[in-house]
C-alpha cells in the first residue's frame, strides 16, 4: 500500500536511453550537452557525468544554481534573454562558463554595457516554430544580426540555437524523418553562410535521427524519460519509458458510464465500469493526448488499453470494460505513464527507485541557495 501518488524511476532504462544518445553523437562526431529541464536532478545529473558529460543545458536560472552547488560549471542556458535577466546573468557569467541564447540586438546592447567581462552568445533560430528566434531561413537577417553585435566589447556571437519544438505536431516515425530531412537542408544552407557551431536539441529527431548533417551539439532533454507523447508519435516505444506514477486506488464501480468514447463502445461490450484513483492534474498536469477521438492524461503501465480518462485536481478516472476493470480489485495502487514526462516530474518533485525504493533529489523539492546577490 501506498499513501499517496509517488514518481517511479528506472534508472536501468535511464541509462540505456542516455547511452543510446551518448553513441549516436559520438558516432557523428559531436558533442552531447543534454538538457537537464526533464529530470532537475543532481542524482539523475550524476549518472550523465559518469558518462563522460561535462557540459549541461538548463532553463532557468534557478536550474543552473541547483546544478553549479553539484560542481558543474559549464552551462547553456536555453531562454531567450530579457531585461529582467541582465543583472543576473551578469553575475553568473562571472562565475561560471555560461552561453546564453538572445536574437535581439537591442538587448544585447543593453547587456554589454552592464557586463564585467565577456559574455558567448548563440543566436537563437526559429525553425518554423513561430516562438522565438530568427527564422532559420532569413539568412540576410542572420548575417545583420552577426554584423551589429561584432561591434559590441563584451558579446561574442560562438553559435546557433535551434530547437524544434513543432517536430511534435507530427503524427509517426515517418512524417519526423521527413520533418528532420526538410530541416537539415535548411541546416546546412545556415552552416555554409556562417561557420559557427549549431546546437540543436528536440527529442523526436533526435530519436530519431542517424546522421546530424551540419550540426555541432546535441541539447535534448525528454529523451532521459521520454513519455507518452513520444510512444504516440514513434520517437520511442514503451518500453523506454523512464518514469511513472503509483496512484493509489480509491474506488472501483460497475456502472452505466455517460458519454463513453465511440471507439470504446466499438471495441468493448456494454459493460463497463471506473477506477477512481488519487492522481490527478496536480500529480500529471493537465497535459493529454487526443488517440482516435479519446481524450488521454496517461494510460496504465500494465495494460496499455487502459488510460486515464478524466482527471480534477487530486482524482483521476479510469473507464474500461467490467471484466477487465475487475482484474484490478485486489491492487492497492496503479503505475501509470505520464502523458509529459517533464511536467509530470515537474509537479511530483522527487522520485523513487523502481528496484530500491530509494528517493532521489528533485530541484523543486530541494532548497536552493542562489549563487546571485
Amino acid at each position: 500500500m501506498i499513501e499517496k501518488p509517488r514518481l517511479v524511476l528506472n534508472k536501468e532504462i535511464v541509462l540505456r536511453n542516455i547511452s543510446r544518445i551518448i553513441s549516436k553523437a559520438n558516432y557523428n562526431s559531436i558533442q552531447f550537452q543534454p538538457h537537464f529541464k526533464t529530470h532537475q536532478s543532481i542524482e539523475v545529473g550524476r549518472w550523465v557525468r559518469d558518462l563522460g558529460i561535462s557540459d549541461i543545458t538548463v532553463s532557468n536560472l534557478d536550474m543552473l544554481s541547483y546544478f553549479f552547488k553539484d560542481n558543474w560549471n559549464s552551462f547553456l542556458l536555453a531562454l531567450p534573454l530579457h531585461p529582467g535577466l541582465f543583472k543576473s546573468i551578469n553575475q553568473v557569467n562571472n562565475e561560471c562558463h555560461l552561453k546564453v541564447l538572445s536574437s535581439s540586438v537591442e538587448h544585447l546592447k543593453k547587456l554589454n554595457s552592464i557586463l564585467d567581462k565577456p559574455l558567448q552568445i548563440l543566436l537563437d533560430i526559429d525553425p518554423h516554430y513561430g516562438r522565438t528566434g530568427i527564422p532559420i531561413d532569413q539568412i540576410t537577417s542572420i548575417m545583420k544580426f552577426n554584423k551589429e553585435i561584432s561591434a559590441l566589447s563584451k558579446i561574442k556571437l560562438t553559435g546557433f540555437y535551434i530547437h524544434a519544438g513543432n517536430s511534435y505536431q507530427e503524427h509517426n516515425t515517418e512524417s519526423i524523418q521527413a520533418f528532420s530531412k526538410n530541416l537539415t537542408q535548411s541546416i546546412i544552407a545556415l552552416k555554409n553562410t556562417l561557420d559557427l557551431p549549431i546546437y540543436y536539441g528536440d527529442t523526436p529527431t533526435c530519436s530519431l535521427m542517424d546522421n546530424f548533417k551540419g550540426l555541432d551539439v546535441l541539447t535534448p532533454g525528454n529523451l532521459f524519460f521520454y513519455d507518452l507523447t513520444q510512444e504516440h508519435i514513434g520517437s520511442c516505444k514503451l518500453e523506454d519509458v523512464a518514469v511513472w506514477v503509483d496512484c493509489p486506488i480509491i474506488d472501483i464501480k460497475d456502472r452505466k458510464i455517460q458519454h463513453v468514447p465511440t471507439n470504446m463502445r466499438r471495441s468493448y461490450n456494454k459493460e463497463f465500469a471506473q477506477i477512481v484513483i488519487h492522481g490527478g492534474a496536480i500529480h500529471f498536469s493537465k497535459d493529454f493526448l487526443n488517440i482516435n477521438g479519446r481524450i488521454v492524461y496517461g494510460c496504465l503501465k500494465d495494460e496499455s488499453n487502459l488510460y486515464l480518462d478524466k482527471i480534477s485536481q487530486e482524482h483521476g478516472l479510469i473507464i474500461g470494460p467490467k471484466d477487465l476493470i475487475r482484474e484490478f480489485a485486489d491492487q492497492g495502487y496503479l503505475s501509470i505513464y505520464p502523458v509529459h514526462s517533464c511536467l509530470t516530474a515537474e509537479s511530483m518533485a522527487g522520485y523513487t527507485d523502481s528496484v530500491t525504493l530509494r528517493r532521489y533529489d528533485h530541484m523543486k523539492g530541494s532548497s536552493i541557495r542562489r549563487f546571485i546577490h
